[in-house]
């Protein structure tokens, strides 16, 4: 699901941002969570990292994930949110 089988023999000292963003999320489903929070998940990764990202999202939330997620990126809080919460100092603004 994660694209990580060629690279599970390397260390993940080596792995690209895209892999290791990939691997936190990999980690964070161990136990078949119903509610992840995501932190900037696509913060620094290539275009194609990051399109690869939202997929990996969009299927989580297919699956009926609750993701949380925090993004500075307007265009991907209008592609993966259902409903969004713009916070100023803390506390919701709109």
């Amino acid at each position: 699901r994660f694209d990580l089988v060629d690279a599970a023999k390397k260390p993940a000292s080596t792995y690209s941002g895209g892999m290791k963003r990939r691997l936190d999320i990999a980690m964070t489903l161990v136990g078949d969570p119903r509610i992840i929070f995501l932190d900037e998940p696509t913060t620094g990764l290539d275009p194609r990292s990051r399109h690869t990202m939202w997929q990996i999202i969009r299927e989580l939330v297919s699956d009926g994930v609750t993701v949380f997620l925090t993004t500075q990126y307007l265009e991907e809080a209008d592609q993966l949110a259902d409903r969004i919460a713009v916070l100023n100092d803390g506390k919701i603004a709109a």
